[in-house]
C-alpha cells in the first residue's frame, strides 16, 4: 500500500458542551492544532427546546429564556477560547451551532473542512451518559476524518500538556484496516513517537475425529506459519514506515481473540494512544467500532483515533 506523508491536522474541531468532562478533551486538541501549527474550532452545539407555548406571556418569557441560553453559550466559548490563547500562540475559532448533534458537527465538518475531530466519550450526561452511543457513534460511522476519541476522568480537571511516545495500531493484513495509518502516522510526526504495529493472531486449532491420521504437532506449525505471514506483513509495513522517517515497531502476538491480543498490547509501557480503522478484515458486514473499537474507547483509559475508510 502506498502510505499518504501529506497527512496533516490543520484544522483540528473540538465539539463542547459546557460539561467539564467534555473539557477534559481541551489540552488534546489544543496541543495537536498548536504542535500542527493549525487552526482549532470550538463549537457548540445549541438544543432548541420545544415548541413556544401559545399565549403570548409565555412566549416573551420563552424568548427571553432563549435569548439569554444563546448569549450565555457564546461567552462560554470565548472564555474557553481565551484561556486557549493564554497557553501559547495558537489560532482558535469558535462557532454555536443549532440542531442535532451529530448532524450539526457533520455539516461543520464538511464547511469548514475539517481535518480531525477530538472529543470526549461523555458528555453533559456525566459518565453515565455516553457520548459514544449516539453522537460518536454517529459520527465515527459517517465522516470521512479521523475522530480522537478522549475517555474522560472523575472530577473533570484538566489535564497537563499531553504526550505521547508510541501509538498502537492494531492491524489484520486487510487495506481497510490499513486505513489508520496516514493518521497515525501524521500524529507520530506530531509528537515524535513511534509507530508500535500489532496484529493478533488466534492459534489455529484442528478439527477432532477427522478420519485422516495428522501429526500431533501440526495445530503447532500451522500456528507458526499464521504467525509468521503476521510478522512479515509488520515488517514490510514497518519498513516503508521507516523510509518515511518514522520509526516502527512490531509485534504479532498469540491470542485467543483479536481485542484480548490488542488489550494487551496496549498496556506496554510508553504506548499512549490507539489508532485503528472502523473496518477491519470482515468489510462492512462486520464493523470493528461494533467490537473491538467500541470496547476499547468504553474500557481503556488510552485515547482512541479512529479512521473510518474513505468512501467505505
Amino acid at each position: 500500500m502506498s502510505i499518504d506523508i501529506a497527512f496533516r491536522f490543520r484544522s483540528v474541531l473540538l465539539p463542547l458542551d459546557g460539561s467539564p468532562f467534555a473539557e477534559q478533551a481541551i489540552p488534546w486538541a489544543a496541543s495537536i492544532a498548536r504542535k500542527a501549527r493549525g487552526r482549532l474550532r470550538l463549537a457548540l452545539v445549541h438544543q432548541l427546546p420545544s415548541s413556544p407555548p401559545l399565549d403570548q406571556s409565555s412566549a416573551r418569557l420563552y424568548t427571553k429564556i432563549e435569548v439569554a441560553v444563546r448569549k450565555a453559550e457564546r461567552q462560554y466559548l470565548r472564555g474557553v477560547a481565551g484561556r486557549i490563547r493564554n497557553g501559547g500562540a495558537i489560532q482558535v475559532a469558535t462557532a454555536s451551532l443549532s440542531g442535532s448533534p451529530a448532524g450539526a458537527l457533520a455539516d461543520y465538518v464538511h464547511e469548514m473542512g475539517v481535518d480531525l475531530m477530538v472529543m470526549t466519550t461523555h458528555g453533559r450526561g456525566g459518565l453515565q451518559r455516553a457520548w459514544l452511543g449516539s453522537v460518536a457513534d454517529r459520527l465515527v460511522r459517517t465522516l470521512e476524518i479521523p475522530l480522537l476519541l478522549i475517555r474522560p476522568k472523575e472530577g473533570g480537571a484538566d489535564l497537563p500538556d499531553p504526550g505521547v511516545e508510541e501509538i498502537l495500531v492494531p492491524l489484520d493484513g486487510s487495506r481497510r484496516a490499513e486505513a489508520a495509518l496516514p493518521p497515525a502516522l501524521g500524529m507520530a510526526r506530531l509528537f515524535g513517537a513511534r509507530l508500535a504495529l500489532v496484529q493478533a493472531v488466534e492459534p489455529v486449532v484442528t478439527m477432532a475425529g477427522t478420519p485422516m491420521v495428522l501429526p500431533p504437532t501440526l495445530h503447532e506449525e500451522l500456528t507458526a506459519l499464521k504467525r509468521g505471514e503476521a510478522q512479515d506483513y509488520l515488517a514490510g509495513l514497518a519498513e516503508r514506515i521507516g523510509e518515511l522517517g518514522v520509526a516502527a515497531r512490531t509485534s504479532a502476538v498469540l491470542s485467543g481473540s483479536a481485542l484480548a491480543g490488542i488489550e494487551a498490547a496496549a498496556r506496554s509501557p510508553g504506548v499512549g494512544m490507539v489508532a485503528l480503522a472502523t473496518h477491519g478484515r470482515g468489510g462492512l458486514r462486520r464493523l470493528v467500532l461494533g467490537s473491538v473499537t467500541d470496547k476499547l474507547v468504553r474500557t481503556g483509559a488510552l485515547p482512541v483515533l479512529v479512521t473510518r475508510p474513505r468512501g467505505k
